[in-house]
């Protein structure tokens, strides 16, 4: 399911990292932007102008920073910020399942970041009123404003906070279209609890080019690992306003993987296939019940980490039930069992990298009123109706062994396992498997996906 993700190649080969960005994009329903009158609109305040060189280039103002701003989470809780989790993690759970319940996903790897999206939405949300909030509020889980977004800030924040064992930022911004009048409280809103960054581009006059500021920007903080977010036909000279979220990922295994060539994988129509695999004998914490093994397998650090749910069975109904009955509360248990436990680990080397356009899988999951004429959103002082065009959702992990550079820079962390109490476990992924990369301190899943096809 890759309907507009021109990424073949990737960077850092011998690096463990993953990425996700999305993208939301709301259009004017049923106009032309005719309405717009520069000379009495004011553009947002407190946004620099560009150079004139760059201004026309593209015709836009920004307020485009290279770093994230920094978030107000002053009245955040500890309560609060588990409200946020939860309601992250119920909706990564939920999403999961919508995308398998597809024909078309049966045999497709999936990979998206719960994070990125629940973040993108909930600036979105904080513009919806009635019907369209409701269905939003109802489709996320989202707690009330007053704790949804001092507690993001606080996710926000946590997440971008500079740590030498990892990379993990999040850039924020709202694109809105020259010479209209925001809402201030929305624009402060935005800026004030998730770090937002508010420019104006013409997308009426200029489109071309406003798309290929956001691309432009969008391909540097990721690497240029997602060069084009938006195609050319997500952008049109009746869009009012882009928001975008940008979830960029890199990290180093805490104990090195060894590549133990091909070995056959067992793919969902009963062929096999040869694919590289990683192997290491150490102690994970690891746990298992009658239908799966489950593996946390922690980056550099032990701040984040990735937990593999491998089905014991290879037989396609194994992965059909384990998304059937998959809940926050099953993925918390899971985690509470994981018991330090030495084993015998052989997964594959994988890459994936999908796109989503998420206006019919949000449509399905219960908020068709943001996508029609009947959506109400507060975003700019004037009356007429937006709303959202599409929301554009790519996302893209590779996953290998530690590159030798990256060895040689941090050293190799290795667990003694010569006192082991138990006999070790096999833990073979040679067959379809599910896994979430996950902040330990809160539980919230920053990504989430499903090996098909390695």
């Amino acid at each position: 399911m890759n309907n507009h993700n021109p990424i073949k190649t990737m960077t850092n080969k011998h690096i463990v990292s993953s990425l996700a960005l999305s993208g939301l994009v709301l259009a004017i329903t049923g106009c032309n932007n005719s309405f717009v009158n520069t000379k009495a609109a004011q553009s947002v305040t407190n946004i620099p102008s560009l150079s004139d060189k760059t201004k026309k280039q593209s015709d836009s103002k920004a307020d485009s920073k290279d770093v994230p701003n920094t978030a107000d989470d002053s009245v955040s809780t500890s309560e609060g910020i588990s409200a946020v989790v939860n309601a992250n993690n119920q909706f990564a759970v939920a999403m999961y399942q919508q995308l398998n319940g597809q024909s078309k996903q049966v045999d497709a790897n999936v990979f998206f970041s719960p994070y990125s999206l629940t973040s993108a939405v909930a600036m979105l949300y904080a513009a919806a009123e009635g019907d369209t909030k409701a269905q939003i509020q109802k489709t996320f889980y989202y707690p009330s404003l007053p704790i949804l977004n001092p507690n993001s800030a606080a996710l926000y924040n946590k997440f971008n906070k500079p740590s030498p064992n990892y990379k993990l930022n999040i850039i924020n911004d709202l694109w809105l279209q020259q010479g209209r009048t925001p809402n201030q409280a929305y624009v402060d809103t935005v800026k004030r609890y998730y770090g937002g960054q508010i420019n104006t581009l013409d997308f009426k006059n200029n489109t071309a080019a406003a798309r290929q500021v956001i691309n432009d920007k969008i391909a540097k903080h990721t690497n240029q690992m997602i060069p084009e977010l938006l195609s050319k036909e997500s952008v049109q000279p009746n869009t009012s306003a882009i928001l975008t979220n940008a979830v960029y990922f890199k990290a180093d295994w805490s104990s090195r993987f060894w590549v133990s060539g091909d070995m056959p994988f067992h793919y969902f129509d009963g062929t096999t296939g040869d694919v590289d695999m990683m192997f290491q004998n150490t102690e994970f914490r690891y746990s298992e019940d009658e239908q799966v093994q489950v593996v946390e397998l922690p980056y550099k650090g032990n701040e984040l980490s990735m937990l593999v749910v491998l089905p014991k069975s290879k037989e396609p109904s194994a992965m059909q039930t384990l998304i059937k009955n998959l809940s926050t509360t099953q993925m918390t248990d899971l985690t509470k069992r994981l018991k330090q436990q030495d084993v015998l680990l052989n997964l594959p080397k994988f890459k994936i990298d999908e796109g989503y356009p998420m206006k019919a899988v949000l449509t399905d999951m219960g908020m068709p009123s943001a996508f029609g004429n009947q959506a109400k959103f507060n975003v700019f002082t004037d009356s007429t109706p937006i709303a959202i065009d599409d929301i554009h959702h790519q996302a893209v992990i590779d996953v290998n062994e530690i590159g030798t550079e990256a060895a040689a820079a941090t050293g190799v962390v290795a667990v003694d396992i010569s006192g082991s109490m138990y006999p070790p476990v096999a833990f073979k992924a040679d067959h379809p498997f599910m896994f979430v990369i996950k902040d330990n301190k809160t539980d919230a899943i920053l990504f989430l996906g499903q090996v098909n096809k390695p």
